[in-house]
């Protein structure tokens, strides 16, 4: 009875044994198969990343601003070298390296050794000559020698223009990132996906060619066209210099944009960096000034001012604005002009930015509707011209936060802070007769086999102020730059240029003090038929000149005689007379 107890109990251990020995067969093979057959392909196999190359970023004739150069990545497989005293010393030759740097510590045993980085294709190509040659050397027996240089492409990122258009192209981080400018925002698009390639290797870790796995071929970036000019871009970057030099100033920013489409033919600040030298960039160097850098305009805002005023036919250009003889008391606080005044038309009041001529000016306008024109002119918005950037709205407070004061200060450009870019775009939309249009940096998208993606069409926003007003504005800002004008310094020979200036003094400490300032023109040309705006804004210049008719005008003058030959613009023998517009 014992043993009949002894083999039922050893039958039923034996049968519990079989059920979960069959019960793990089961969940092995049936329920848990992918997940381990994932891991034994993991052990036996290899994934290897096919990488993308980034598109280009073009100029809008197509020249590059950036593209990918492919380098290599050298290693040496010591297991696979014969005659290494002859051979690793001509190694070391064809990779411009100290002699023995190789050699000193060379070891047949070692696979995969680092010989270099970021070789070029041409050192590439000399080094699988040479290595071919060897090969041929060693063949004996009819057996084929092993290869014993591995080279793994890459790509590192070009900005031929250095500097150049720095500031809106951007630059890549370490890890191949954009970390500012076009490069930043528009990172997904430049960079295309990865492919992918999977191996199955031997026990030694070396691919199977005949199980060599699936291939996912990777998808290259696109191509980004860009609205900049490189021929006008230079000559920015070239009259910024000229300026830094000059006046050693804290910063300089300048747009130009043509007013009809809103395209944005350069963009330059100071200071700059090359992204070539990505290692030693500062991060403060990255940020474009022209987006991020919000400042009290000064006399340069009064064009809103002027722009309002008029399309409410509260004055014409010659109703007449007394202007105190240079002090008028208001709020409990007494304005200055920089030179006494009396009576001056409207005109006369913008072409000597009188102070207290455009104080009077918005105090009639009244706050309510100042706000509303400035707000259409596109101030306290961001453009939203390039993603990603940090781009301030600039500051521009609702009436009901208004002080008594406010209404007499922010007419001249004071208790508001504006973008370089916000100033750009609001001197447009008087150039492109009244209408605001949308600001454009990119013209269009181009596959890595050219064929085109999409264009950016020009969009006009919203119409801000009636075409006859923006001539009366246009008529006013010729003046400026006309004898007797605080702007004679920015005159192109052969051109009618209408523009303005200003200088407005920095806050510090909550108070306007003497020494420090943002000297300032916006203008464009030709008058009578504008083609570009170029603005030019000089933060804290040096030497004792900060007016803006003495250092950015001179300046505007220079670059925009210049830009105005790289567009073909044909210049006039005497300034065209003005359109028929009606009474002023």
């Amino acid at each position: 009875m014992k043993t009949r107890q002894r083999s039922l109990w050893i039958l039923v251990l034996l049968a519990f044994g079989f059920t979960v020995v069959s019960h793990r067969l089961v969940e092995l093979q049936l329920v848990e198969h992918s997940k381990y057959a994932r891991l034994a392909m993991l052990n036996h196999c290899a994934r290897i990343e096919l990488p993308a190359h980034r598109g280009m970023i073009v100029d809008v004739h197509g020249t590059p601003l950036a593209q990918s150069q492919a380098v290599y990545e050298v290693r040496l497989d010591g297991k696979n070298l014969r005659d290494p005293e002859q051979t690793v010393p001509k190694l070391e030759s064809l990779l411009g390296l100290a002699p023995g740097s190789i050699s000193a510590n060379f070891r047949p045993t070692e696979r995969y050794r680092l010989l270099a980085k970021r070789v070029g294709e041409d050192v590439v190509q000399r080094l699988n000559n040479f290595e071919q040659e060897k090969l041929r050397q060693w063949r004996v027996g009819g057996r084929s020698p092993e290869p014993f240089l591995l080279f793994r492409e890459d790509f590192i990122r070009v900005y031929p223009n250095g500097r150049e258009g720095a500031a809106v192209v951007g630059m890549l981080d370490a890890e191949g990132k954009g970390v500012a400018g076009v490069e930043r925002a528009f990172d997904r698009q430049l960079r295309g996906l990865p492919g992918e390639r999977w191996i199955e290797k031997d026990v030694l870790g070396r691919e199977i060619p005949v199980y060599r796995g699936f291939n996912v071929a990777p998808v290259d970036g696109a191509t980004v066209r860009l609205t900049l000019d490189l021929t006008i871009q230079h000559i920015l970057e070239k009259g910024l210099d000229d300026l830094d030099r000059e006046f050693r100033p804290k910063a300089i920013c300048s747009v130009v944009m043509r007013p009809s489409t809103g395209e944005v033919l350069g963009m330059a600040v100071r200071p700059t960096f090359d992204p070539n030298d990505g290692e030693h960039v500062r991060p403060e160097l990255l940020r474009n000034r022209c987006l991020t850098d919000p400042m009290e305009p000064g006399s340069i805002f009064k064009i809103i001012t002027l722009a309002g005023v008029l399309e409410e036919r509260q004055v014409t250009l010659n109703s007449l604005v007394n202007c105190e003889n240079g002090a008028f008391s208001y709020a409990g606080y007494v304005l200055h002009d920089s030179h006494a005044h009396g009576t001056l038309t409207v005109r006369e009041a913008t072409s000597k930015s009188s102070n207290i001529g455009f104080a009077k000016l918005g105090i009639g306008l009244g706050s309510a509707r100042l706000y509303r024109f400035a707000r259409a002119f596109g101030i306290g918005a961001p453009t939203g011209l390039l993603p990603s950037q940090g781009e301030s709205a600039g500051v521009l407070r609702p009436p009901w936060q208004w002080s008594k004061l406010s209404i007499s200060r922010i007419p001249m450009g004071q208790e508001v802070m504006v973008t370089p870019m916000q100033m750009t775009q609001a001197m447009s939309v008087i150039a492109n007769g009244g209408w605001f249009m949308k600001p454009l940096l990119v013209r269009g998208w181009v596959s890595s086999d050219g064929r085109p993606i999409s264009y950016v069409v020009p969009e006009q926003v919203r119409r801000v102020i009636s075409e006859k007003t923006a001539r009366w504005v246009s008529l006013a800002l010729a003046s400026v730059v006309a004898k007797g004008g605080t702007g004679t310094k920015a005159a192109v020979p052969g051109f009618t240029v209408a523009g303005k200036t200003g200088t407005a003094q920095k806050a510090v400490g909550g108070s306007y003090g003497h020494g420090r300032y943002i000297s300032s023109f916006v203008g464009y040309l030709p008058e009578e038929d504008p083609q570009f705006v170029l603005l030019i804004m000089v933060d804290e210049p040096k030497g004792g000149r900060y007016y803006g008719g003495d250092v950015a005008a001179p300046a505007f003058s220079s670059m925009a005689s210049q830009i105005a030959e790289a567009l073909g613009i044909v210049p006039r023998s005497a300034p065209a007379r003005a359109a028929n517009v009606g009474p002023l």
